[in-house]
Protein backbone atom coordinates (compact mmCIF):
# COMPACT_ATOMS: atom_id res chain seq x y z
CA UNK A 1 0.00 0.00 0.00
CA UNK A 2 1.58 3.31 -0.85
CA UNK A 3 2.23 5.76 1.49
CA UNK A 4 0.34 8.82 2.16
CA UNK A 5 1.61 12.14 1.56
CA UNK A 6 4.00 13.60 4.10
CA UNK A 7 2.26 16.33 6.38
CA UNK A 8 3.83 18.78 8.95
CA UNK A 9 2.99 18.03 12.35
CA UNK A 10 -0.23 19.94 13.44
CA UNK A 11 1.59 20.66 17.13
CA UNK A 12 3.12 24.26 16.57
CA UNK A 13 6.29 23.36 19.03
CA UNK A 14 6.93 20.37 17.18
CA UNK A 15 6.13 21.11 13.11
CA UNK A 16 8.00 17.86 12.04
CA UNK A 17 7.54 16.19 8.58
CA UNK A 18 5.84 12.68 9.00
CA UNK A 19 3.34 10.55 7.04
CA UNK A 20 0.34 9.79 8.54
CA UNK A 21 -0.86 5.79 9.16
CA UNK A 22 -4.40 7.11 8.47
CA UNK A 23 -7.11 9.34 6.94
CA UNK A 24 -7.79 12.48 9.55
CA UNK A 25 -3.67 12.35 11.42
CA UNK A 26 -2.68 15.45 11.81
CA UNK A 27 0.48 14.65 14.49
CA UNK A 28 3.19 12.81 14.57
CA UNK A 29 2.91 10.85 17.81
CA UNK A 30 0.91 10.34 20.88
CA UNK A 31 2.81 13.03 22.86
CA UNK A 32 2.10 15.66 20.04
CA UNK A 33 -1.56 14.68 19.69
CA UNK A 34 -1.74 15.17 23.70
CA UNK A 35 -0.20 18.42 23.29
CA UNK A 36 -2.62 19.99 20.27
CA UNK A 37 -5.78 17.70 22.32
CA UNK A 38 -4.46 20.33 25.89
CA UNK A 39 -4.08 23.13 23.50
CA UNK A 40 -7.77 22.60 21.52
CA UNK A 41 -9.63 22.43 25.33
CA UNK A 42 -7.81 25.67 26.31
CA UNK A 43 -8.58 27.14 23.79
CA UNK A 44 -12.52 25.79 23.78
CA UNK A 45 -12.23 27.00 27.98
CA UNK A 46 -11.02 30.79 26.78
CA UNK A 47 -13.69 31.05 24.42
CA UNK A 48 -16.57 29.94 26.97
CA UNK A 49 -15.11 32.15 28.90
CA UNK A 50 -15.23 34.65 26.39
CA UNK A 51 -18.58 34.21 25.68
CA UNK A 52 -19.88 33.94 28.74
CA UNK A 53 -18.31 37.97 30.07
CA UNK A 54 -19.91 38.65 27.08
CA UNK A 55 -23.44 37.37 27.84
CA UNK A 56 -22.79 39.24 31.32
CA UNK A 57 -22.37 42.76 29.53
CA UNK A 58 -25.32 42.14 27.61
CA UNK A 59 -27.36 41.15 30.20
CA UNK A 60 -26.01 44.25 32.67
CA UNK A 61 -26.56 46.86 29.82
CA UNK A 62 -30.08 45.37 29.39
CA UNK A 63 -31.10 45.50 32.92
CA UNK A 64 -29.57 49.05 32.85
CA UNK A 65 -31.67 50.17 29.81
CA UNK A 66 -34.98 48.79 32.10
CA UNK A 67 -33.86 50.54 34.85
CA UNK A 68 -33.46 54.01 32.98
CA UNK A 69 -36.63 53.29 31.50
CA UNK A 70 -38.20 52.58 34.78
CA UNK A 71 -36.59 55.84 36.04
CA UNK A 72 -38.11 58.00 33.12
CA UNK A 73 -41.64 56.11 33.49
CA UNK A 74 -42.13 57.74 37.30
CA UNK A 75 -40.36 61.73 36.09
CA UNK A 76 -43.72 63.99 35.66
CA UNK A 77 -44.41 65.51 32.50
CA UNK A 78 -43.01 68.52 33.27
CA UNK A 79 -39.39 66.85 33.11
CA UNK A 80 -39.64 65.79 29.34
CA UNK A 81 -41.08 69.09 28.26
CA UNK A 82 -38.06 70.64 29.98
CA UNK A 83 -35.52 68.40 28.04
CA UNK A 84 -37.70 69.07 24.93
CA UNK A 85 -37.63 72.98 25.68
CA UNK A 86 -33.75 72.92 26.55
CA UNK A 87 -33.06 71.39 22.86
CA UNK A 88 -35.13 73.53 20.77
CA UNK A 89 -33.86 76.49 22.57
CA UNK A 90 -30.31 75.35 22.13
CA UNK A 91 -30.57 75.03 18.34
CA UNK A 92 -32.49 78.51 17.85
CA UNK A 93 -29.42 80.15 19.70
CA UNK A 94 -27.03 78.25 17.43
CA UNK A 95 -29.01 79.26 14.59
CA UNK A 96 -28.85 83.02 15.22
CA UNK A 97 -25.55 83.29 16.90
CA UNK A 98 -24.34 85.47 13.81
CA UNK A 99 -27.67 87.91 14.46
CA UNK A 100 -28.16 90.58 16.94
CA UNK A 101 -31.21 90.60 19.50
CA UNK A 102 -34.26 90.53 17.90
CA UNK A 103 -35.62 93.09 19.62
CA UNK A 104 -33.15 95.61 20.27
CA UNK A 105 -30.69 94.48 17.30
CA UNK A 106 -27.78 95.03 19.32
CA UNK A 107 -24.54 92.70 20.10
CA UNK A 108 -23.28 92.18 23.18
CA UNK A 109 -21.25 89.86 25.17
CA UNK A 110 -23.91 89.25 27.86
CA UNK A 111 -26.22 86.33 27.97
CA UNK A 112 -28.72 85.34 25.19
CA UNK A 113 -32.34 83.53 25.14
CA UNK A 114 -34.05 81.89 22.79
CA UNK A 115 -37.20 84.19 23.07
CA UNK A 116 -40.51 83.48 22.14
CA UNK A 117 -42.91 86.41 20.24
CA UNK A 118 -45.92 84.60 21.32
CA UNK A 119 -45.45 83.20 25.03
CA UNK A 120 -45.39 79.88 25.76
CA UNK A 121 -47.77 80.38 28.43
CA UNK A 122 -50.70 82.07 26.58
CA UNK A 123 -49.86 80.00 23.72
CA UNK A 124 -48.30 76.32 24.46
CA UNK A 125 -48.89 75.06 20.88
CA UNK A 126 -46.43 77.60 19.19
CA UNK A 127 -43.41 76.20 22.08
CA UNK A 128 -41.56 74.34 19.06
CA UNK A 129 -42.28 76.80 16.30
CA UNK A 130 -39.41 78.16 14.69
CA UNK A 131 -40.80 81.49 13.34
CA UNK A 132 -42.08 82.08 17.03
CA UNK A 133 -38.37 81.98 18.66
CA UNK A 134 -35.56 84.24 17.88
CA UNK A 135 -32.41 84.55 19.19
CA UNK A 136 -32.60 87.22 21.90
CA UNK A 137 -30.59 89.33 24.84
CA UNK A 138 -31.28 88.57 28.14
CA UNK A 139 -32.56 92.15 28.93
CA UNK A 140 -35.24 92.26 26.36
CA UNK A 141 -36.19 88.79 27.04
CA UNK A 142 -36.19 89.18 31.16
CA UNK A 143 -36.65 92.85 32.01
CA UNK A 144 -38.37 94.63 28.89
CA UNK A 145 -40.88 91.07 29.00
CA UNK A 146 -39.66 90.16 25.56
CA UNK A 147 -39.87 93.91 23.92
CA UNK A 148 -42.61 93.36 21.80
CA UNK A 149 -42.72 96.80 20.32
CA UNK A 150 -39.43 96.23 18.87
CA UNK A 151 -40.14 92.43 18.58
CA UNK A 152 -42.52 92.91 16.15
CA UNK A 153 -40.98 94.76 13.11
CA UNK A 154 -38.01 92.66 13.04
CA UNK A 155 -39.99 89.90 13.17
CA UNK A 156 -41.53 90.53 9.88
CA UNK A 157 -38.47 91.71 8.17
CA UNK A 158 -36.93 88.66 9.12
CA UNK A 159 -39.36 85.73 8.18
CA UNK A 160 -42.36 88.04 6.04
CA UNK A 161 -45.40 89.32 6.66
CA UNK A 162 -46.99 85.79 5.27
CA UNK A 163 -45.56 83.65 7.46
CA UNK A 164 -45.92 86.53 10.59
CA UNK A 165 -49.68 86.35 9.53
CA UNK A 166 -49.86 82.42 9.90
CA UNK A 167 -48.00 82.98 13.31
CA UNK A 168 -50.06 84.88 14.28
CA UNK A 169 -53.48 82.77 13.24
CA UNK A 170 -55.49 80.20 14.86
CA UNK A 171 -53.33 77.18 15.67
CA UNK A 172 -54.57 74.08 17.13
CA UNK A 173 -53.37 72.71 20.87
CA UNK A 174 -51.99 69.49 20.34
CA UNK A 175 -52.44 67.11 23.73
CA UNK A 176 -48.67 65.89 24.02
CA UNK A 177 -47.76 63.37 26.13
CA UNK A 178 -44.64 62.21 27.66
CA UNK A 179 -43.32 60.84 24.02
CA UNK A 180 -43.95 63.36 22.05
CA UNK A 181 -41.92 66.00 24.40
CA UNK A 182 -38.90 62.75 23.90
CA UNK A 183 -39.41 63.18 19.66
CA UNK A 184 -39.02 66.92 19.72
CA UNK A 185 -35.99 66.56 22.07
CA UNK A 186 -34.50 64.43 20.07
CA UNK A 187 -35.05 65.79 16.55
CA UNK A 188 -33.83 69.30 17.76
CA UNK A 189 -30.78 67.71 19.23
CA UNK A 190 -30.04 65.67 15.53
CA UNK A 191 -30.75 69.34 13.68
CA UNK A 192 -28.42 70.94 16.27
CA UNK A 193 -25.91 68.12 15.56
CA UNK A 194 -26.40 68.16 12.06
CA UNK A 195 -26.42 72.05 11.64
CA UNK A 196 -22.59 72.06 12.83
CA UNK A 197 -21.50 69.62 10.60
CA UNK A 198 -22.59 71.77 7.88
CA UNK A 199 -20.70 74.38 9.56
CA UNK A 200 -17.04 72.29 10.32
CA UNK A 201 -17.51 71.10 6.67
Amino acid sequence: MAKKPRRKCANQSCREWFHPARDGQVVCCYECASAVAKEQTAKTRAEAQRAKVKRQREEEKEQRAQQAERRQAVKPLSHFVKLAQMAFNEFIRYRDRHLPCISCARHHDGQYHAGHYRTTGANPELRFNEDNCHRQCAPCNNHLSGNLTAYRPALIAKIGQARFDVLMGPHELPKWKRDDYIRVRDEYRTKLKELKQQVDA
